[in-house]
């Protein structure tokens, strides 16, 4: 057999976004910590808070050091805020793409990516420029500087029956901007609901999207599912205490139950709420028959549905089997009855015909 080795990334993630205390880890060889501006909102938080004006131009600087014996280079990446399956703010995804409704992203108006070379004990600052937008803004631009240490330095490996299993460690120090302190409210929209997988398991998403540039905090999502033109749910699922970036979107996972993806029309209902917002949806959509075949065979533990069809074909098959076996049956007796009968009477006959023959001859 081919000796295969996998390797597998677990990644811990320390986020400094609306953590007002000290950020590292005691087994981390690096630390990095934002170096708060005079226009910082909150001056108790670690993360940026800025108060900018509209066309303002700033340097952003984070302080780097390298605690190890060895040299590391980290990677700095500015990030947008986006939202990710589980409903949970993510800082993480470089290359996702930026939602509809978000109209300055931050990697649009921050400097890019750097790497720092760190030798072993050394600090130092990086530093990177925000241009702001010349038009007001309203609500919230979120993202956040996603900080890790190269992959081709040496991390934290280990092995486990035969799998390599490689630990990446990484941090996020995260970038709010507002230019105003005006509520502004959320705001949902149902997009698109389609099969899918969800860690191989059969499901359906509905795409949830938050249109406004203000977070949606502690959000639950009930779904039901039922035959188009029917009240019974036929799956349902309800998850609590999400959160949504501003203008960002998620695909909400609705599962099957294992069961098979079938072909055919289906209504969703959805509620969504928070504290203070309640949003209601109602929306047909439809399964065809080959990406629920494709979905099915992918899909892992699956409970087949019965083949009713096929079911009633065998039944009928060994209900015609047992009719025409009657049949033959009924058809071997009267032939043998009609047969013994015959034979019977042409015996008559013989006798009868000796019974002549023998009076004539005593005559």
């Amino acid at each position: 057999m081919r000796n295969v080795k996998t390797t597998i990334y677990s990644l811990f993630l320390i986020t400094l976004f609306f953590i007002g205390t000290s950020v590292s880890a005691a087994d981390m060889e690096y630390s990095v910590s934002a170096n708060i501006p005079e226009n910082q909102v909150d001056k108790s938080q670690t993360y940026f808070d800025l108060r900018m004006k509209p066309g303002q131009k700033q340097e952003l600087t984070l302080n780097v050091s390298n605690s190890g014996n060895k040299k590391i280079t980290l990677n700095i990446i500015p990030n947008v805020a986006t939202t990710n399956q589980n409903g949970v703010v993510d800082f993480s995804e470089k290359d996702k793409v930026i939602d509809s409704t978000l109209k300055f992203p931050l990697t649009k108006i921050l400097s890019k990516e750097q790497k720092v070379t760190l030798a072993p004990k050394e600090k130092k600052e990086v530093s990177f420029s925000l241009q702001m937008p010349e038009e007001e803004l309203a609500g919230k631009i979120v993202g956040g500087f996603y900080v890790y240490k190269d992959e081709s330095d040496e991390e934290d490996k280990k092995s486990e029956g035969g799998v390599q299993i490689t630990n990446r460690y990484a941090m996020v120090v995260g970038i709010q901007l507002t230019e105003k302190d005006d509520p502004v409210a959320p705001e949902l929209k149902l997009n698109t609901i389609q099969p899918s997988l969800l860690n191989y398991r059969t499901a359906v998403t509905a795409n949830l999207q938050n249109t406004q540039p203000t977070f949606v905090n502690d959000l639950r999502v009930v779904a039901k599912v039922s035959k188009k033109g029917s009240t019974e749910v036929i799956h349902q699922t309800t998850k609590e205490g999400m959160a949504m970036a501003p203008n960002s979107n998620f695909d909400f996972p609705i599962s099957w139950d294992n069961q098979e993806l079938t072909a055919g029309k289906y209504t969703l209902e959805l509620v969504a709420n928070t504290s203070d917002n309640e949003w209601k949806f109602s929306k047909d959509f439809e399964i065809n028959s080959k990406e629920a075949k494709k979905l099915t065979e992918e899909a892992i533990e699956v409970k087949k549905e019965p083949n009713y069809w096929a079911i009633g074909g065998i039944i009928a098959g060994v209900v015609l089997l047992v009719i025409l076996a009657i049949a033959f049956t009924i058809y071997l007796y009267n032939s043998r009855k009609k047969k013994l009968e015959l034979e019977r009477k042409r015996k008559a006959r013989k006798r009868k015909k000796n019974a002549k023959k023998t009076k004539s001859d005593t005559q």
